[in-house]
């Protein structure tokens, strides 16, 4: 009977213990644990301490149309309130939220002071209409209004809109089509008529559309109504032209003109005394 073979079975060998780090705090990290709760504790006692309290009055920069007043209604940032933790960009939404204002920066000056820097609207020309006068920018938004003794800008044209459903308000914008009239319109001065007049007014009424008068009592010209496709306001360069060679000459006998389109018109003259 054959023996089966056997194998020997080695022991293992004792190999060099390994050397684990330690799970304790070295000492970087426990450097690095105290500067934080340093900067905790720092920013805990500036948000706590009163040489951060905010002091009104709020500083404005760039304000025609809105208010000191009025900003530091909108901000409703109470005296006393630590500046610290305070969140600027959301006092910045706020005060865009008004009309008037394109962009805002609300900014803090420590140790005391809110500094707010708006961007407000520019206007291009006055809407008037019964319920008041109104600015108007280049979008066509009314922006603010105007009180009732204050004069308006130097320079800008006024659109007289005596229509009867005509509903103007701060913070609503012109008719597209109405508006691209009335600047049109507007934009217009004697000299491109070869007018001797001293100035033009614009108006829009509910009968004739829009208007053009030249003062003192010269002549009325009826541009007519406009709409998006069948008559647009791009008719009104050629109105113009037309106007101008119909007062060439004439234009002291002139009473009134109808300008059909870029082609056609007709006038009258004054009657005879």
């Amino acid at each position: 009977m054959s023996r089966l073979p056997t194998r020997r079975v080695s022991q293992p060998r004792a190999g060099r213990p390994i050397r684990r780090s330690s799970a304790g705090l070295s000492r970087t990290r426990a450097l690095a644990a105290l500067l934080l709760v340093l900067a905790g504790l720092s920013i805990y006692g500036a948000g706590a301490s009163s040489v951060f309290s905010f002091h009104a009055p709020v500083e404005v920069d760039g304000a025609t149309w809105t208010s000191p007043a009025a900003v530091e209604t909108i901000l409703a940032v109470a005296d006393g309130t630590n500046l610290v933790t305070l969140r600027t960009d959301d006092l910045a939404a706020r005060l865009e939220a008004l009309p008037a204002v394109r962009s805002a920066d609300v900014r803090v000056v420590l140790p005391n002071t809110i500094r707010v820097t708006l961007d407000e609207r520019k206007p291009i020309l006055v809407w008037q209409t019964s319920a008041g006068r109104f600015l108007v920018d280049s979008t066509g938004l009314a922006f603010t209004e105007l009180a009732a003794n204050a004069t308006a800008p130097n320079g800008l044209p006024t659109i007289a809109d005596n229509r009867t459903a005509s509903a103007v308000t701060v913070g609503g914008s012109i008719d597209p089509v109405a508006f691209d009239a009335a600047t049109r319109l507007g934009s217009l001065k004697p000299a491109d008529l070869a007018s001797a007049a001293n100035g033009l007014i614009v108006s829009l009424t509910d009968d004739e559309g829009f208007t053009l008068t030249a003062v003192p009592g010269l002549w009325t010209a009826t541009f007519g109504f406009y709409t998006t496709s069948l008559r647009p306001p791009t008719l009104i360069p050629a109105q113009v032209r037309l106007l101008k060679s119909l007062l060439a000459g004439r234009e002291t006998t002139v009473e009134s003109v109808i300008l059909a389109d870029g082609d056609n018109g007709t006038y009258t003259t004054k009657a005879k005394p």
